[in-house]
């Protein structure tokens, strides 16, 4: 490794500056990397590179963003792709009672039993070198502490999160889960290939009849002095279904039996990938759920959320006011892995109710100003991480990681990012949309090894540049909501009475939906999913055979019904919501609306139809949405979205909220 003398012979230094050239600047806050032309596709490349101030060696986290990567059609989908923005950027109203008692979001957390530690002991008398040899031992040891999820933490974090980046989004920055916090924690190497669940060996023959946890352990637990391997087998795939990645069904899933099988051969895969993809996956399905709860409806998060506890105790213990027992101080100095300390870690109030519980964890999360050295626990670069399980075609799944976001988690000085997505098609959000084809294509597309390191000394540093500070501080003040407006929101989700309010209100319009009101108050519905180049005759009757592809969050999955209109939070005015009209829709002549009307006319009214025709009769009616019905568009390609043939294009990038526009055909 190079030493601060020499790195100039290896590495051309960014910027060179003293603390008074930096008078100027904030606090941690330095200038961009140099703008010489003939560095920039240097620093394109490297994952980090070196700058000093009053001769002390610090390094920026890379790759430096090319022209390529910062324009309008990236700026429309980074940092935020609309579809996956933080609840707390969403202006609409909450209703927390599914985290009020007995409600129990996270049903699938890991419980701790006599009967899986008796098993754990015997398995682990002959199996544990196996378990070392894998690197799954230290994970293993962290079933021991029964880990109590802290349902109110988890739940206030996922309100910033943003999943097409898969980020948290606070006032100091983008932070998020790494992988070598993973190694951190667990003990799992960031090392190894994609896991693939047919890669395991058939000399393995094992099958189960009982799922539920405990008449599982009854027949797969043996007597015998020495443990077989279809034993091993099975209590590996206990293990995996209950301990890791938390199964929503509360059973053991065959699934998992490949996988189980690869460990038991020591066949080597990137464990600590799977294991933070699928939280990924988990993190994105809650979100989407978080923004549908306004109703009162419930849901079940599933998913390795234990490592999302573990991660945000790490980070934030001194903000959330968590701290060690003593019973358990030996036991953490002679820890192998940081989960079993953090494992142990509390509130120092107990005993507080939900609502205040949760409003406590929210408030500390909408308070980091300022990026701290304590945030920063354990180079990696940007990839898609795989959270494929099983065999089936509905298992495919990829995730992003970016740590170029989160440089300074690293002790590297945070530039203006770069984003790996260009594109809207290639935003990868875990299973939804996704097929093998694509997998294996973007799998192998993002994780080429296309960005080099030199390594050489340098001292950690958790500043950012001026450049970066300004975008973020624009991008996070212009989409947060009023924060007075929120913290009372955020109050009003707690209060029954309002609550009951918001209830009379849904069911008086279901009432009314019911008794065949009109239809002409519903809001706008979104966009249906893009799919190919083919459009569906307005007057045909979707067949009931189809396969329907999933609906994200965001999107009505029941446009034929009627969907309330709540009050919302007052809004930023520079944020666009997401019934906006399309900036590109023509003004309409009468000439048109004629045109229109004779076609109504000769078109045949069916009985399955499900698209709504209505005619404007003003031009002023067109900046109303709730005249404004959407035919649903049918298999069109992403390549005539993103064509570079502007009379191909049916939608652009350059709504007036600097997201891409939704494409959308209009009948007036």
């Amino acid at each position: 490794m190079a030493s601060g003398s020499d790195i100039g012979k290896i590495l051309p230094y960014a910027g060179k500056w003293t603390t008074d050239t930096l008078s100027s600047y904030d606090e941690n806050v330095v200038p961009e990397p140099s703008l010489r032309l003939d560095l920039q596709k240097f620093w394109e490349s490297q994952l980090i590179f070196p700058y000093s101030v009053d001769n002390l060696v610090h390094a920026f986290g890379g790759p430096k963003p090319s022209d390529k990567s910062r324009n309008s059609k990236v700026l429309s989908i980074f940092p935020v792709y609309k579809p996956c923005a933080p609840r707390v950027f969403i202006s609409e109203p909450y209703n927390f009672s599914y985290i009020k008692a007995p409600n129990r979001v996270f049903r699938s957390a890991p419980s701790l039993n006599d009967q899986y530690l008796g098993w754990l002991d015997r398995v682990q008398r002959d199996k544990a070198d196996i378990w070392q040899a894998c690197g799954i031992y230290d994970l293993i040891q962290l079933s021991r502490t029964g880990l109590k999820y802290q349902q109110e933490m988890i739940i206030a974090a996922l309100h910033f999160f943003e999943s097409s980046t898969n980020t948290f989004h606070f006032e100091c920055g983008m932070m998020t889960p790494t992988l070598l916090d993973v190694a951190a924690i667990t003990g799992l190497s960031p090392l190894g290939d994609t896991y693939d669940p047919c890669k395991a060996s058939d000399t393995i023959k094992f099958d189960f009849r009982n799922k539920s946890y405990s008449k599982y352990i009854v027949e797969n637990r043996k007597t015998s002095d020495e443990v077989s391997d279809e034993e091993h087998v099975a209590f590996l795939t206990l293990w995996l279904s209950q301990y890791v990645f938390c199964t929503q069904s509360l059973q053991v899933a065959k699934k998992f039996i490949p996988m189980a099988i690869q460990l038991h051969e020591c066949q080597q895969f990137n464990f600590a990938r799977l294991v933070l993809g699928c939280l990924y996956e988990s993190m994105r399905d809650a979100c989407e759920h978080l923004k549908r709860t306004g109703d009162g409806s419930t849901f079940l998060g599933a998913g390795p959320f234990w490592l999302l506890q573990l991660w945000l105790t790490a980070t934030f213990h001194t903000e959330l006011d968590l701290f060690l027992p003593e019973p358990y101080y030996e036991e953490s100095r002679t820890r192998q892995v940081e989960g079993t300390r953090l494992a142990r870690m509390v509130p120092r109030e107990r005993g507080l109710s939900y609502d205040v519980a949760f409003q406590k964890n929210f408030n500390a999360f909408l308070s980091l100003k300022k990026f701290k050295p304590s945030f920063a626990l354990f180079v990696d670069r940007p990839l898609v991480l795989s959270c494929r399980i099983g065999l089936t075609s509905g298992d495919f799944g990829l995730v992003g990681y970016f740590p170029n976001l989160v440089s300074r988690q690293f002790g590297l000085t945070q530039i203006l990012p770069k984003s790996i997505y260009l594109e809207e098609r290639e935003v990868c959000l875990g299973k939804h949309g996704m097929t093998e084809p694509q997998f294996h294509s973007f799998l192998n597309h993002f994780n080429q090894p296309s960005y080099e390191v030199t390594p050489f000394d340098f001292a950690p540093s958790h500043a950012c540049t001026r450049e970066f500070f300004n975008w973020w501080s624009r991008h996070y003040e212009g989409r947060l909501v009023n924060k007075t407006a929120l913290l009372t929101a955020i109050s009003n989700g707690f209060d029954s009475s309002i609550l009951n309010k918001i209830k009379s209100k849904l069911n008086a319009r279901g009432s009314k939906s019911k008794a065949g009101s009109s239809n002409s108050s519903k809001p706008l519905p979104l966009p249906p999913k893009i799919t190919s180049r083919k459009r569906s005759h307005s007057t045909e009757t979707p067949s009931a055979s189809k396969k329907q592809r999933p609906i994200p969050a965001t999107c009505s999955s029941a446009p034929d019904k009627d969907i309330p209109v709540l009050s919302t939070i007052p809004e930023q005015t520079n944020i666009a919501t997401t019934q906006d009209l399309p900036h590109n829709a023509e003004p309409i002549t009468d000439e048109k609306k004629k045109k229109k009307k004779k076609k109504k006319e000769h078109q045949p009214n069916q009985e399955g139809d499900n698209h709504e025709v209505e005619e404007i009769e003003d031009v002023e009616a067109v900046t109303n949405p709730s005249n404004i019905v959407v035919e649903e568009i049918v298999d069109i390609s992403l390549d005539t979205v993103f064509s570079d043939n502007e009379h191909e294009v049916v939608g652009d990038d350059s709504d007036s909220d600097g997201f891409l526009s939704e494409v959308w055909i209009l009948n007036f």
